[in-house]
């Protein structure tokens, strides 16, 4: 047991010091880890304004998930220090002593009022840069300028700030790069649009300066910020001058708070004007950051700046363009994974510290070399500026592939322009918006017409599938020049919960497929996870049911009237038989006895006539107007029988939503986890939610193929997309469509969030709508398909005996009670005769003949003597 103990004991000892060996600092003095505080300085809110802060989120974002694995044993966590920005933060307004007493106010309240922040990131201000220098904190500019107020220091000011890192290329040089690129093509004058505004536009004179310096003649106009109306009016005007002056080349100079707004005004008057349809025209943009909201995807095709053949330049840091949400996300990303390498530096160093020295990790941020999202990262050693960067000059459509790089600027290049153009023996083939690198796989699901396999089995890969989908993908291809391999999963997707999805969007989220194509509608809940293309094709839902069948009866000819119309009809003649009655009862030469004047109303009505003819003027009256009713009535009544005889009758059907909920005999259903399901499963309305209780009695299918087989069994009714329905009925005649669509869709292409092709897949879609080749595959995959034709379903009928099979029992009748009533006649006269004798027998039908003809018995007996 001693022993036991003592190796337990040896391990516990060992499992200590190897924990503390894991947890051991060698920069710290006490070997615990530093905690690593990080001023961000933020946008002040004020209480009637909420405007996003996208530096703070940002950096916040991009530390989050960089890893820092390598790091952990001296730099456990960041932690962030919200610093407000409420004024510009000129000396004469503030002062530095209330900048350091705010340092330490976010350090008391925020962090550890013994400790001092470890690094400031934000945009650049004279006065935070002066008390960063006196405290030793590593100030990392992240622009020119802040959030909403030009420093105006900043670009005359030569001072040399020792603790301080730029992460934007100087504006001097960037401005530099431009009338480089302008000496290079022979652009000696331009009009140059900038804001009229003497604090915020330094960057704008530096240019000026450098333009007439290299002998490029700068028309400068200063546009009125403060008032759009104003802006657009002086916009219109100095444009028309530079078409009056002939003047091919528009620079447009603006600091960050006016220049999406400058821009975007510029490009639209100059849309108006026609400008953007000469290709001599040139339009330089002075923006070198990726977050170009004036030439953005929703801009970009909507306005069709594509296809403008004027030249739209901008220079970019990479010379593969990315796709970045925020106008300081790629600087986030930078400055994130410059901290981390910093870090790496710092715990490589010399000596050991109590605290983060500023100094000491500021030299090691100024030994870090990386490309990151903004280019090359490497800095002067004295100044902190960046410094081995390059500028790429992009041009956005003119017949292009909507962003191409057309070339570079360097300020360490030995030329004498300073600006150099790509090989033109070797043009660049990668488009920046176009990045398909290898064979992309493309999800699709089975459904027709969208994506189809084709029934020869000895085919292989793409060759399988066929359909509308396959055939806009090929174009897309075509277009985007990109490979790609056909796949089918078995639903569109469903959420499952903390983003995840099954079916096409999983395998997209999952990154198993590049894209997913066929019926796929765009909808809010999807959109959160990934992302969509343009619509397609624009659909709907409604409802898919069976061909309703012909109703055949033998009494067909009974239908043309109502039964109402019917008991009126009977109605009317048995008052116009009792009136007679009452109107020739009094008369001595009464010929309307009971029996008589029912014959005589069933005679008229069905045209045959009477032996006699009423005399009395009241009673001639009553017959005219009876006659016109029976005219009248016997006209209608042909007309109907016509179109009811050579026409089927059909079962009743349904033909919205509404009947669909009262019909009991019939129930309904969509795809399970389809986004249709899905519409009426979350709807408010209690329309939709009757729906959706009666979809789940046994009403959902797995897909729409098993969804038509149960409409075609009947009592069924199908509620998907419209131009699935739409294929159903055109090629199989035993359904049919049925109610206006509703809940209005698109289809789109889903990708990953951030898709770097997704604008090319937009720009190339909207150029294929816009021509005849959605037209051509519509036709193609829906009218040249049809195999049924629903307004000659109806033909005209053969007249047969099934539609006079009622008119032979009804007359059928007639006989068998004519036959019965003989026979009871016969019946009744021979069992009197064989109570009063032969004699009396032969008077007795003596009596009743001339009662019958109207002869008196001794106009009978006079006869018999003769």
């Amino acid at each position: 047991m001693p022993g036991f103990r003592h190796v337990i004991l040896c391990a516990l000892v060992k499992l200590s010091l190897w924990q503390m060996s894991q947890q051991f600092c060698p920069k710290s003095q006490t070997g615990n880890p530093f905690i690593f505080y990080v001023g961000v300085l933020s946008r002040h809110t004020a209480p009637d304004k909420i405007a996003v802060d996208w530096l703070r989120k940002d950096i916040t974002e991009a530390m989050a998930t960089t890893n820092e694995s390598s790091v952990l044993p001296c730099f456990q966590f960041n932690k962030f220090v919200d610093i407000e920005v409420k004024d510009d933060l000129q000396i004469q307004t503030l002062g530095w002593t209330n900048i350091e007493e705010a340092f330490d106010t976010a350090m008391t309240d925020q962090g550890d009022s013994q400790q001092k922040l470890s690094v400031v990131i934000g945009p650049f201000y004279v006065n935070v840069a002066m008390i960063a220098e006196r405290m030793g904190i590593p100030y990392i500019v992240t622009d020119y300028k802040g959030f909403d107020w030009i420093d105006v220091n900043r670009v005359r000011n030569q001072v040399t700030w020792k603790t301080m890192l730029e992460m934007k290329p100087p504006a001097n040089l960037v401005n530099r790069a431009v009338v480089d690129m302008m000496k290079s093509y022979g652009w000696n004058i331009a009009v140059v649009v900038k804001p009229d505004d003497v604090s915020s536009d330094q960057e704008c004179n530096n240019l000026l300066a450098q333009m007439m310096k290299n002998d490029i003649s700068p028309i400068s106009y200063s546009l009125d910020v403060t008032s759009r109306e104003k802006m657009e009016a002086q916009t219109s005007e100095l444009l028309r001058t530079a078409q009056m002056l002939n003047i091919k080349t528009v620079l447009v100079c603006s600091t960050r708070d006016y220049r999406q707004h400058l821009i975007t005004t510029v490009l639209n008057t100059s849309k108006t004007f026609g400008m953007m349809n000469d290709d001599t025209r040139v339009f330089i943009l002075l923006d070198t950051d990726f977050y170009l909201d004036s030439l953005s995807e929703d801009n970009i095709y909507r306005k069709r700046y594509y296809s403008a053949p004027c030249k739209l330049l901008a220079f970019r840091y990479l010379d593969q363009v990315q796709v970045f949400d925020s106008p300081t996300r790629a600087i986030a990303q930078d400055v994130s994974r410059l901290i981390v390498e910093a870090k790496r530096k710092y715990m490589s160093t010399e000596g050991r510290l109590s605290y983060i020295d500023g100094r000491v990790f500021l030299d090691s941020m100024k030994k870090v070399s990386f490309l990151g999202a903004s280019g090359r990262i490497e800095f002067n050693p004295t100044t902190g500026q960046r410094k081995n960067f390059t500028l790429h000059l992009y041009r956005h459509g003119g017949g292009q592939d909507i962003i191409t790089r057309i070339g570079e600027w360097s300020p360490n290049q030995t030329s004498g322009s300073g600006f150099i153009r790509l090989n033109v023996s070797a043009p660049q083939t990668r488009k920046s918006k176009s990045l398909f690198d290898g064979v992309q796989r493309i999800a699709v699901v089975l459904e027709a017409p969208f994506v189809m396999l084709r029934d020869e089995r000895q085919l292989t890969g793409n060759d399988r599938y066929e359909g509308f989908t396959i055939d806009l993908l090929r174009q897309l291809s075509d277009r985007c020049g990109f490979d790609y391999e056909i796949y089918h999963v078995d639903k569109y997707g469903s959420s499952l919960g903390d983003g995840q999805w099954n079916g096409m969007v999983g395998e997209v989220i999952n990154g198993n497929a590049t894209f997913g194509m066929g019926a796929i509608s765009i909808t809010s809940e999807r959109e959160r996870d990934v992302d969509f293309t343009l619509g397609v094709m624009t659909t709907g839902v409604n409802l898919l049911i069976s061909t309703p069948k012909i109703m055949d009866s033998i009494f067909q000819f009974m239908e043309p009237f109502s039964l109402n119309l019917w008991m009126a009809i009977v109605g009317a003649s048995v008052g116009v038989s009792l009136l007679y009655f009452l109107l020739d009862y009094s008369s001595e030469e009464r010929k309307f006895s009971a029996r008589e004047t029912w014959w005589f109303s069933v005679g008229t009505l069905l045209m045959r006539g009477t032996d006699f003819a009423p005399r009395p003027s009241s009673q001639r009256i009553l017959t005219a107007g009876f006659l016109f009713f029976v005219l009248i009535t016997v006209s209608s009544y042909t007309a109907n029988m016509a179109a009811f005889l050579t026409t089927n009758s059909l079962e009743k059907q349904i033909q919205s939503l509404e009947e669909l909920v009262e019909r009991s005999d019939y129930q309904c259903g969509t795809v399970k986890d389809s986004a249709t399901m899905n519409f009426f499963k979350t709807s408010s309305k209690s329309l939709y939610q009757d729906v959706w209780r009666k979809m789940m009695k046994e009403g959902l299918v797995r897909n729409s193929e098993e969804g038509r087989e149960r409409v075609r069994g009947g009592g069924y009714a199908f509620i998907f997309d419209y131009m699935i329905n739409s294929y159903s009925e055109l090629t199989s005649c035993d359904t049919k469509m049925v109610g206006t669509p509703f809940r209005l869709q698109e289809h789109g292409i889903v990708m990953k969030q951030g898709a770097p092709f997704k604008t090319n897949l937009n720009i190339n879609l909207l150029k294929i709508k816009e021509s005849v080749i959605m037209t051509q595959l519509k036709n193609k995959w829906w009218e040249n398909k049809r195999k049924c034709d629903f307004i000659e379903s109806q033909p005209t009928v053969e007249f047969g005996i099934k539609h006079m099979a009622g008119v032979f029992i009804v007359g059928a009748g007639g006989l068998v009670c004519a036959i019965l009533f003989f026979l009871a006649k016969k019946w009744f006269v021979t069992v009197r005769s064989r109570g009063t004798g032969a004699d009396a027998d032969k008077g007795l039908e003596e009596t009743l003949y001339a009662t019958e003809k109207g002869v008196s018995k001794e106009d009978i007996v006079n006869a018999v003597r003769v």
